[in-house]
């Protein structure tokens, strides 16, 4: 079997398990789909008759691992999943991870059944959020916020190192971690690196993924000492004006503890679809 059939197994296996739990499951496709050499994700599966029945991916951001699995209907309470967990588990100390996360829908009724056999301590949420098409942006091309004109553009290749510093910055992570990120992205061809800036200086970056018409905003992130000026609210409605005209969706995701970043996305009209729970394993 080849790994794009496998890949298409994964697929169909996420869509019975969504559809069954009236649930989102957050699998980054875009990480799946890359080799793991290239920093892409590396997966667990279990088949049964040519069947695909359960599947863990194991999502590597630097020193921190993320972990999402799902079990097809029918074969739970078989230890399908607990087999491939110890599986992950195993790796995840091979590679010396200092943080393990388990990622599961907040209203994943088996999911949640199955964490609550874990040594686990709550790490923290995601609403996952789509522009709903009711607040149009104001105008077009360049923008103005309270600092100056705002305009976005592709990142260029001697750019690298600022795109670093402003995921640093603006996601609390080393800028080895923000590195080993940041080489991995660019191993996937459907991402755009944009770089923001004000008055022709950066100012902040965000990356843009698009496939069959939906378009997910990533590592949105202003400079610290520029935030609240309305560079950021400048930037997201340029995109979603952009993508609008490209006939395009615009999605994104924010963490619970962001509030400044839910409201302005939902002022600009975004509103809450999903939410993801991530549980940090402590045993």
């Amino acid at each position: 079997m080849t790994t794009a059939d496998t890949l298409k197994d994964i697929e169909e296996l996420q869509q019975r398990c969504e559809q069954y739990e009236g649930i989102s499951l957050k699998l980054n496709w875009d990480m799946l789909r890359l080799p793991s050499a290239a920093g892409g994700t590396e997966w667990l599966v279990t088949y049964e008759e040519e069947l695909l029945v359960g599947f863990i991916g194991l999502y590597s951001f630097g020193s921190e691992m993320e972990i999402c699995g799902m079990v097809r209907p029918g074969y739970r309470r078989r230890g399908i999943f607990t087999s491939l967990w110890m599986q992950a588990q195993s790796i995840s100390k091979q590679k010396k991870v200092a943080t393990l996360l388990l990622n599961a829908p907040a209203n994943s009724a088996s999911g949640s059944a199955f964490l609550q056999t874990l040594p686990l301590v709550f790490n923290h949420a995601e609403y996952q959020m789509k522009w709903d098409g009711s607040t149009l942006p104001q105008g077009s091309g360049e923008a103005s916020s309270a600092a100056g004109t705002v305009v976005l553009r592709p990142a260029r290749e001697e750019e690298e190192s600022i795109l670093i510093k402003l995921d640093s910055g603006g996601f609390d992570m080393s800028e080895e971690d923000a590195a080993e990120a940041y080489e991995m992205y660019k191993h996937e061809g459907l991402q755009e690196h944009i770089i923001i800036e004000m008055n022709g200086q950066p100012a902040g970056k965000m990356r843009l993924s698009t496939e069959d018409n939906e378009t997910w905003i990533y590592g949105f992130t202003v400079d610290q000492k520029l935030r609240g000026l309305g560079i950021g609210r400048s930037a997201l409605l340029q995109t979603i004006e952009r993508e609008r005209r490209n006939y395009n969706s615009v999605n994104l995701e924010v963490s619970l503890d962001n509030p400044n970043a839910l409201k302005l996305y939902e002022s600009c009209g975004f509103v809450i679809l999903n939410k993801q729970d991530y549980y940090r394993y402590t045993g």
